[in-house]
């Protein structure tokens, strides 16, 4: 059997998608899994247990580049693989085009207002719904368990070699606890939205508490796009914290994360993928909602003013951070111990 799976972005929300692509393995393990990605979101998969075939699609599914020719281009190239079954875990519905152009027979994938129309399983969703549920009901509707499967990402035995030498060059491990800060996110090719970035002064004193309460080495790492809100921590910050600003790609990040003891940034493709390599983890929420975008495990914390019911409140104080923080390094010290690994977590599963 060969099975697509689209979701062009973004790098969190892919991310998020492979709990899905974990319960459809476990469900069919003979099966051909290819998963079509834009290429900016293609690093979320990389290594990935789940999926036998990465599937480029450029920019398509980037909003406001709509290019009739390479959509059709594509269903195309789809139409020739001859799919058995394809599930679009995207909203658009361009999107959900696709597999019908390509005439691929079975075709299931979510319904928002009706964008969902081309599909012959049609799975009703809502603005207000969970990501990750929404990909579940998705599991759901075509008779795959999803239970107990999560997001999962594996960095490669030479990501965990870049991310071992980067500990040992900025003596990551000199302290009691490593901590991986990301000041910046809310940057990607379909938005660009830094409301999502908590203020740079209080990750300072976030940072300052850690060092002199906590004992900890912090290190600091983000993109180019994420460079003001670096270099205003670091202003504001009175102890040192390490810069390893646009040091890493993408699965070194993850696999410096996974070999620390515990990660805190805003929400952002670097607080998915310290999810997904089973990091504990610290997501704060100040212009998203938590009940959407939250991906909540036993070593997850979402921090956010407000409720469902009445929306989002103020950016959260500092003291509710360092709280989570306290919260999450007393689990896992209950659970084994430091956090800290040689290697990336090896786990079934993936959102």
């Amino acid at each position: 059997m060969s099975v697509l799976v689209i979701k062009p972005l973004a790098l969190g929300d892919v991310l998020r998608a492979t709990g899905f692509t974990a319960a459809l393995r476990r469900a069919l393990p003979d099966a051909g899994i290819t998963f079509a990605v834009g290429d900016y979101a293609a690093p979320a998969l990389t290594n990935n247990p789940d999926i036998d075939e990465i599937m480029p699609m450029g920019m398509l599914g980037t909003p406001r580049r709509y290019d009739g020719a390479q959509y059709l281009a594509f269903a195309r190239r789809l139409r020739k693989r001859h799919f058995d079954a394809a599930f679009v875990l995207d909203r658009s519905p361009a999107m959900a085009l696709l597999p019908y152009l390509a005439r691929i027979p079975h075709r299931i994938g979510l319904d928002s207002r009706q964008r969902g129309f081309a599909h012959t399983t049609r799975v009703s969703v809502d603005m207000e719904d969970n990501e990750v549920a929404m990909y579940r009901r998705v599991a759901r509707m075509a008779g795959v368990d999803p239970t107990d499967t999560v997001c999962v990402f594996r960095p490669t035995h030479d990501d965990m070699a870049a991310a071992r030498r980067l500990a040992e060059e900025f003596a990551l491990d000199a302290g009691l606890r490593r901590v991986v800060i990301a000041p910046g996110g809310g940057v990607n090719p379909g938005a660009v939205d830094v409301s999502k970035r908590w203020p740079a002064e209080r990750f300072a004193e976030v940072a300052d508490w850690l060092i002199q309460c906590r004992g900890a080495r912090v290190c600091v790492v983000g993109t180019a796009s994420d460079s003001p809100s670096i270099a205003a921590m670091q202003r504001a910050m009175t102890e040192q914290a390490v810069s390893l600003e646009g040091r890493t790609t993408f699965g070194q990040l993850g696999a410096l994360i996974a070999g620390g003891d515990i990660f805190v940034g805003n929400d952002s493709a670097s607080a998915q993928l310290a999810i997904g390599v089973d990091a504990p983890s610290v997501t704060i929420f100040t212009a998203t909602e938590p009940w959407i975008y939250g991906t909540e495990t036993p070593r997850s914390a979402s921090v956010f003013s407000g409720s469902k019911s009445r929306g989002l409140g103020d950016p959260p104080p500092v003291a509710m951070v360092t709280s989570a923080i306290d919260r999450l390094l007393a689990v896992s010290v209950d659970s084994g111990g430091s956090s800290r690994r040689s290697d990336a977590p090896d786990r079934p599963g993936a959102p």
